[in-house]
């Protein structure tokens, strides 16, 4: 079977560590995952929720399909087909002894999404944007998604949840349906730490 040109493995990871370990623990995680695939690792410092947790977000380009690659880490799909949230006292251990819960998902298609979260769009004239009062209307991408009962990963086609300026509901919005204005939305937070390992050494 022949890869989609586009593979993407992604991991929200709760470290139990503190906040100076942030930049340690990326570079510890991306060589554990450095087999798979390109990989970054990045911290985020403190989660909001629970500030004693650190927050990594991952990023990774698997060799193999995006299934193969979550199954050879030990992860398995729900009946739906979803990646479940793992937790270290239900799960047992992930990726490293201070990992605490995961969130993972994958995408593959034909090409990456057009349009990044933080871009700001411009809604085109179509019915729907016409119903919703929004043809013309700035709004920023939240996330980027396709209809996982498509088999085929080159025929999947992007749709993405933008917020509408003004506006505090998402709406969906095919990307033919939006034009980018080379803007971005300001995202808070300090800098967080990076780290990029790739498959046989950093």
């Amino acid at each position: 079977m022949t890869l989609a040109p586009y593979r993407s493995v992604w991991m929200n990871l709760w470290v139990d560590a503190p906040a100076e370990q942030g930049a340690a623990l990326t570079r510890e995680i991306a060589a554990v995952l450095a087999p798979f695939g390109p990989v970054t690792v990045t911290s985020r410092g403190p989660y909001w929720r629970t500030p004693e947790l650190l927050r990594l977000d991952v990023e990774l380009v698997p060799a193999t399909t995006t299934t193969e690659c979550l199954r050879a880490l030990g992860l398995h799909p729900d009946e739906d087909g979803d990646w479940p949230t793992r937790e270290r006292a239900r799960d047992g251990e992930f990726l490293h002894p201070a990992v605490q819960g995961a969130q993972v998902g994958e995408e593959e298609a034909g090409t990456p999404p057009p349009f990044g979260n933080g871009e700001v769009v411009v809604v085109l004239d179509s019915p729907a944007a016409r119903e919703e009062g929004l043809a013309g209307a700035e709004a920023v991408v939240h996330s980027s998604f396709y209809d996982p009962r498509q088999p085929d990963p080159l025929l999947r086609r992007w749709q993405h949840q933008v917020m509408p300026e003004g506006r505090e509901m998402l709406e969906p919005f095919a990307s033919t349906e939006l034009r980018p204005t080379g803007r971005r939305a300001a995202v808070p937070g300090p800098p967080p730490a990076v780290y990029v390992a790739r498959a046989g050494g950093a």
